[in-house]
């Protein structure tokens, strides 16, 4: 028995004609549910519920309620009255064109209930989906990391007197609400407050394979090793910042070529896939573009690092999800604004 309320897969006739006449076909939530089979959540999240007192709302739609916030740039909140009375939103969710959503608090609390687990979870499935599809080659795998500013008052952050402990991984600037954000920088003269976005992404159709999050003080190639997980890529590249003679070594203990970009000129190897892969390793800085200009990727939605992990991974199942849901539909401009 389900913990959870059963979901509705057949519209009523008069449903059916509602739909038919409003929804275009060529939406991209339209292809999302054609390509897609969500049901694979009801199973993942089955052990996140009690199986005793009421039965919770039902978790495909509470999954999609999520993305429809990521996609829209949209607070809880908000997505709660937009999916109430927008009837593109409510075919993406299965719902009866009168039939009410979850309110917004049991969306926070699903957030909660699945936590970073339930969410990398969900995030891995994608990825595996991908990878069965075709859309996975796992040839090279392209690696970095962008900043993520914390949910604070950032000029205020920065400009607070450090603790001594400031430059170790578990230091606190004083009165931020947030404990888990860290000072980074990105250059001598720019720096930031929050956390890094790691991601690792296939290069044949840009999929994010490998996700990350750090504090803003955590080097980018600490996090090489983590974005390599999972079935190995045959070759991985990645910025100036990752050649370090460590995990040049690490990659090839684990059969994996470097092609890390060298700061040496005679350092580079001298192989035709090295340089095929220092160029297509750009791919990864339109991926960040789409994620912060059109998700909210820029900035952490909340405080901690628990939960600034769970809204990459949502970003990054939601850029992954738009990419399979176009190119499994023939669609142009893989990563355009709104697909």
């Amino acid at each position: 028995m389900k913990p959870f309320k059963t979901r509705r897969t057949q519209k009523s006739f008069f449903d059916a004609q509602i739909y038919d006449r409003l929804i275009p076909a060529d939406h991209i939530l339209v292809k999302l549910n054609k390509t897609i089979d969500f049901s694979f959540i009801e199973e993942e999240c089955r052990k996140y519920y009690s199986r005793l007192g009421r039965k919770g709302e039902n978790p495909v739609i509470l999954f999609k309620m999520l993305l429809l916030t990521y996609m829209f740039d949209l607070s809880e909140r908000d997505i709660e009255e937009h999916c109430n009375y927008n009837m593109l939103f409510k075919h993406f969710l299965g719902l009866e064109v009168d039939e009410q959503v979850p309110d917004h608090s049991t969306l926070s609390r699903f957030r909660d209930r699945l936590g970073v687990e339930g969410f990398t979870t969900i995030f891995n499935h994608i990825v595996e989906l991908a990878r069965q599809k075709g859309l996975v080659s796992d040839q090279l795998r392209i690696v970095d990391s962008t900043h993520q500013q914390a949910k604070v008052d950032v000029f205020k952050a920065l400009n607070k007197p450090l603790q001594e402990t400031d430059k170790q991984e578990h230091a606190v600037i004083p009165g931020s609400p947030d404990k888990d954000a860290r000072k980074g920088a990105k250059s001598k003269k720019k720096k930031f407050f929050g956390y890094k976005h790691h991601i690792g992404v296939d290069s044949q159709h840009d999929i994010i394979t490998n996700s990350g999050t750090s504090g803003g003080n955590i080097h980018d190639q600490d996090y090489l090793l983590e974005m390599v997980e999972g079935p190995p890529p045959e070759a991985v590249t990645a910025d100036k910042i990752y050649d370090i003679a460590y995990y040049h070594k690490q990659l090839k203990k684990r059969g994996i070529e470097s092609h890390i970009v060298r700061k040496k000129r005679s350092q580079k190897p001298e192989n035709p896939e090295y340089r095929i892969s220092v160029k297509l390793r750009k791919h990864v800085e339109r991926v960040f573009a789409v994620i912060k200009n059109n998700h909210s990727g820029g900035r952490a939605r909340y405080w901690g690092r628990a939960k600034t992990t769970i809204q990459n991974l949502i970003t990054d199942t939601l850029y992954d999800l738009k990419v399979m849901a176009a190119v499994l539909t023939g669609s142009p401009g893989v990563v355009s604004p709104r697909i």
